[in-house]
């Protein structure tokens, strides 16, 4: 553990990964067998979760307690092996442990993908020449990690949620790479109308873009020429923060909390009479417009906030989701071009709440900075324009007037599989909320086990509750559904979908 003036500028204890949080970047190739060994030097139980990794033929390396894994306890240690055959892109991994994630525990992870993979933002290139620097970018992509933050120690949070059944829907800063600022919106503006996404994207230049899911906002619909992504960022430099990417141990200490408030509302950043302002560095990513290209990776790796993201003055281009290329267009994880083609200067990429369901109406902003230079005595291009930085993107999370709202449902994958015709069987799941802490599955709430599911005795039988019997190679829908009961059936249909389809093939 390590007290000091971390993240937004407020003094809290914090959990660490090798010395630092975010943790490391993990950086591998299409193919490998990744091993990370983990130590856990703190007073708490732990596990890691390597999020979008589908682990075929390896379901114990998950990182689920209780389902996949027994806890890693206090001064114990796990060593995660996994396949990465067939898997390329970026993901991430965090603490799947209570809500200790909040407190640090989480990191970036690239699967560079093979050099025979079809390349889907070719078509952006102008020649080969371009399309080569844009496969440079590709190679030497910024991961940015954005998250949420709270100056509470999550245990204090989570106990807080426990005894009251508040949901604590109000964070104190955003954070790119674990750097940003609280910054107090004037009252007036704490009110200004917002719209709904998950994670939204937005560029800005004469013609901009905003994902979804990361979302993007606006009345024309979001081209392959001006797309957004959803972000995850580490270090402003990629390297420097990044060093010791193999995770050699894991150094995580907790502690008591250092803030008084215990109410949301005095901790909430949007009443400016119960705000402080507080500044630290924000992230800086150097970018060099003799380049041509900058590719970001981000990742939304918050505890409750669904961001929009922009950067001003420049369009973005999505050309991977969720760890997959796609038809350039947006989703939870999204990998981005930006075309360096603006004056040097300082361009800021914003990252706001986005307003979803009854209790989520914060209005919070962060930021970092692009650093936009050319190398020492090089002229510029006569083509570039003046620096303006211009927003595209309100600090309530909604576009401006003349940017481009990117649709989740205009992600095609650039290497698409078809799905099976049928289903041999059909499972229909029901969800539902049935009180301030309690979700249930066709009407069963979840129960902590002495065992983890994967090996417990409990599933061997045939009419096990907590399994599913199918015949080999048949194909399985399983359709989850909102209970029409549920308390929170408008937060729980924007978390996940309200019908979501499966085909599986079973083995």
């Amino acid at each position: 553990m390590t007290p000091g003036l971390l993240a937004d500028g407020f003094s809290r204890q914090v959990f660490l990964i090798n010395g630092q949080t975010p943790g490391p970047l993990i950086e591998v190739d299409e193919g490998d067998e990744l091993e990370v060994f983990v130590k856990n030097n703190l007073a708490v139980e732990m596990a890691i979760h390597w999020h979008g990794i589908l682990q075929r033929g390896t379901p114990e390396m998950d990182g689920t307690i209780g389902v996949t894994q027994d806890p890693i306890q206090p001064g114990g240690n796990f060593t995660y092996r996994m396949h990465l055959e067939g898997e390329y892109g970026f993901y991430w991994y965090h603490a799947h442990s209570r809500a200790y994630s909040d407190d640090g525990i989480r990191g970036p992870l690239t699967i560079r993908p093979s050099p025979q993979r079809p390349k889907p933002y070719k078509h952006l290139a102008d020649d080969e020449q371009d399309f080569a620097t844009m496969q440079n970018a590709e190679r030497e992509a910024v991961p940015l990690l954005l998250s949420d933050w709270y100056h509470r120690v999550s245990d204090d949070v989570y106990n807080d949620y426990i005894s009251t059944g508040m949901y604590p829907n109000n964070v104190d800063s955003l954070l790119a790479n674990g750097q940003g600022q609280v910054q107090c919106l004037p009252q007036p503006e704490s009110g200004m109308s917002m719209g709904s996404s998950s994670m939204n994207m937005s560029a800005a230049s004469p013609t901009t873009s905003m994902a979804e899911g990361m979302t993007m906002n606006s009345g024309s619909p979001m081209t392959t020429d001006t797309m957004a992504t959803e972000m995850a960022s580490m270090d402003n430099m990629r390297r420097r923060a990044m060093e010791g990417s193999s995770m050699a141990d894991m150094c995580m200490s907790m502690a008591s909390t250092t803030t008084a408030a215990a109410s949301a509302a005095a901790m909430s950043p949007m009443a400016s009479s119960t705000c402080t302002n507080m500044t630290a560095p924000l992230l800086a990513i150097n970018a060099n417009y003799t380049r041509g290209w900058l590719a970001l990776n981000m990742v939304n790796g918050g505890s409750i906030t669904k961001l929009s993201v922009s950067l001003d003055s420049h369009s973005m281009h999505v050309y991977a989701a969720d760890g997959f290329y796609v038809k350039p267009q947006e989703v939870q994880r999204y990998s981005v071009m930006v075309k360096l083609d603006q004056m040097p200067g300082n361009y800021t990429l914003r990252f706001a709440s986005y307003p979803y369901g009854s209790d989520m109406q914060q209005v919070i902003e962060g930021q970092a900075t692009i650093v936009y230079q050319g190398d020492t005595g090089m002229a510029m291009p006569m083509n570039m324009t003046s620096h303006v930085s211009a927003p595209w993107m309100l600090s309530n999370g909604s576009a401006t007037s003349n940017a481009t709202l990117l649709s989740e449902q205009d992600l095609v994958l650039a290497e698409p599989a078809s799905p099976p015709c049928h289903a041999d069987i059909t499972y229909n799941f029901f969800i539902n909320q049935t009180d301030a802490t309690t979700w249930a599955l066709n009407g069963t709430p979840y129960q902590t086990t002495q065992v983890p599911l994967l090996y417990s005795n409990t599933s061997d039988g045939w009419n096990a509750s907590t399994t599913l019997h199918v015949p080999l190679n048949s194909t399985v829908d399983i359709i989850l559904q909102i209970a029409n009961d549920s308390m929170d059936a408008v937060s729980l249909a924007q978390t996940r979908p309200l019908a979501y389809l499966s085909c599986m093939n079973s083995s």
